[in-house]
């Protein structure tokens, strides 16, 4: 602490003087954009098996129902119907079931999930390669405060 001498009165009391205050914090404004730059060095294969896998499934699942609908839609208004009669007319014979239609479906989905979950892991793991020569891929996010 630092004293100074006040010369106005006639008593001689040493003043006394705080020196050591810090300067106020600086606030942040409400409605300041903070940006930050991150760097995306490395994708683990793993996680992006696992990211892959339920992705696809779920999309699968998500086809899967889209199509039960469809198929009954398509029954109850007779269109699997009309179309057999016709081909009889015709004198062609044609069976159409359901069931092996879906578990075709279903077979053909798995492999889907199957071969995209192998791509994804496989990009995982080439950009892997090439972010070890480049540097990686550069970011800026930015949030509001």
């Amino acid at each position: 602490m630092s004293t100074t001498q006040r010369p106005s009165s006639g008593k001689n009391k040493p003043a006394t003087r705080v020196s050591n205050q810090q300067p106020p914090r600086e606030r942040v404004r409400t409605g300041q954009v903070v940006r930050r730059r991150a760097t995306v060095r490395r994708i683990d294969p793993w996680s992006v098996l696992k990211l892959s896998v339920i992705f696809y499934f779920c999309f699968l699942l998500v086809v899967m129902l889209g199509l039960s609908v469809f198929w009954s839609v398509i029954l109850r208004i007779g269109v699997i119907d009309t179309l057999t009669s016709f081909l009889d007319e015709l004198q062609l014979t044609l069976v159409i079931n359901g069931g092996n239609i879906a578990r075709a479906a279903f077979l053909l989905g798995l492999l889907n999930v199957v071969l995209w979950t192998g791509i994804n892991v496989f990009l995982a793991f080439l950009y892997n390669l090439v972010a070890d020569l480049l540097g990686g891929l550069r970011i800026e996010l930015a949030s509001e405060e």
